[in-house]
């Protein structure tokens, strides 16, 4: 697992003593070299991974440094004093930024099982996810407000599903909207990129873009936009009633223009299984009453179909690969599910501004580190025929401090042994006749289970 090996001596550099005390230096969090706290011991402390987050104090931190340097013996308030302050804030964005540099590089080997999405360079799937914070920090994160909390984080994750690898992350107020932020992805598009992202990321605009970088886009649709069926129409479709008409065995393939400027895109849906549409109808009435309001009646005759608009040509994927790859948006949710559920990413205590930013760039250094850990080990389980477990990778990686010591102790190698040797018998999903989501994009499983259309225009709604 020479892969492996190259991650893992790479953050253990950056986490020497020779590379953080520097980086402490250059920051002035250490000003004095007498100084009891070197910046060493700082961050292993906070930044890797280990099972205490979510009840993490600045006592149980000032033992955890202990550990590390036996010499500085901190009392909770001290370590207070140090940790309230610019300089700190400082020093841990300092080494995330190192983490991000140097850790996620193109100069590690790819997964290859996805060979029938290998046209594409990437597959960029990108989506958020809060974290609540105590309401005294609002004047630097606000929250939504209602019922939700005056404070919150929104964490903005871009990922590449075709080898699992971090792309790009950022940090914003929790009122953002993902609209506003949609703009972010272009800037690191590639020729032959693929861009999936959910609803709250729509914009006609961002489609463009994206479209002039050579790039492609697959996304829902939002049922409030105008379709046209030609670049001159002046008139709107009646767009459930168009679909019914051109629905062949449940499958809805068209090109058509949308918004006000008629831009030319593909159209691909689904009928709904009853099964299904029942659970979105439930969802919908449920999400209406807690507004307020009614479904109109063409989001409620729209109801029945599962629609997607892209850029991508026919030519390259058929209509049942479109709705199979947008699926895999649900590995990012997967993903924040493993940084929720493991690394207690929603959870983080005091209201100093300073501390907070310290304990997110520590949480921020972790999740790099787990990302970058995880694609060798899927591709070592899939030469074993298995498939690894994320959340049983993550709290393996935690569960008994294994990982902090090796790196403390200089025993990466050792480390590395005995996690190839537990991959089969402890971090691997378990037997299910339920498939994962990554067999269900190879074998190029869709939402919808093929059926014969049936004549339903005595139903137009």
């Amino acid at each position: 697992m020479l892969d492996l090996g190259k991650i893992l001596t790479k953050f253990e550099n950056i986490v020497s003593p020779k590379i953080c005390n520097e980086l402490a230096k250059k920051t002035k969090f250490v000003q004095r070299s007498t100084s009891k706290l070197q910046g060493y011991e700082f961050v292993q402390a906070m930044a890797i991974p280990n099972g205490f987050i979510e009840a993490e104090t600045l006592n149980s931190l000032a033992v955890r440094i202990k550990k590390i340097n036996k010499s500085c013996d901190l009392s909770a308030s001290a370590l207070a004093q140090r940790i309230n302050t610019e300089q700190a804030e400082a020093f841990m964005k300092a080494c995330f930024g190192k983490t991000l540099k140097e850790i996620i590089r193109k100069d590690f080997s790819y997964l290859s099982d996805l060979v029938n999405f290998s046209g594409f360079n990437r597959i960029l799937i990108e989506d958020s996810t809060k974290a609540e914070l105590h309401e005294k920090l609002s004047p630097e994160f606000e929250g939504t407000g209602g019922t939700a909390s005056k404070s919150a984080v929104k964490i903005d994750y871009i990922f590449d599903y075709l080898s699992e690898e971090f792309v790009h992350m950022d940090f914003f107020s929790g009122n953002v909207p993902d609209q506003t932020i949609s703009h972010r992805i272009i800037s690191i598009l590639e020729k032959d990129d693929l861009v999936i992202r959910d609803l709250g990321y729509y914009a006609l605009a961002r489609f463009k873009e994206i479209e002039k970088k050579e790039a492609y886009f697959i996304s829902r649709f939002k049922d409030d936009v105008l379709v046209y069926k030609s670049a001159q129409a002046t008139e709107p479709l009646d767009l459930a009633r168009f679909l019914e008409e051109q629905a062949f065995k449940g499958i809805i393939d068209v090109e058509v223009y949308i918004g006000k400027d008629r831009y030319p895109i593909r159209l691909v849906a689904c009928l709904m299984t009853e099964e299904a549409l029942n659970k979105k109808r439930r969802k919908a009435n449920r999400l209406s009453k807690q507004r307020g309001r009614k479904i109109g009646k063409k989001k409620s005759s729209l109801m029945k179909f599962c629609i997607f608009i892209t850029n991508i040509p026919i030519e390259i994927l058929s209509s049942q690969a479109i709705m199979t790859l947008y699926r895999a948006r649900w590995r990012v949710e997967l993903i924040f599910k493993q940084w929720k559920s493991c690394l207690s990413l929603h959870v983080f205590k005091g209201y100093n501004r300073e501390r907070f930013h310290c304990f997110l760039y520590g949480r921020m250094i972790m999740i790099l580190l787990i990302a970058s850990i995880t694609p060798p080990l899927m591709q070592y389980a899939q030469i074993l025929g298995k498939e690894l477990s994320c959340i049983k990778l993550t709290n393996y990686l935690i569960a008994d401090h294994a990982l902090a010591r090796a790196i403390v102790e200089g025993d990466i190698d050792q480390f590395i042994e005995d996690l190839l040797k537990d991959v089969p018998r402890r971090l691997c999903m378990d037997k299910r006749e339920r498939n994962s989501l990554r067999k269900n994009m190879r074998e190029e499983k869709s939402y919808y289970n093929e059926f014969e259309f049936m004549e339903l225009h005595a139903n137009i709604a």
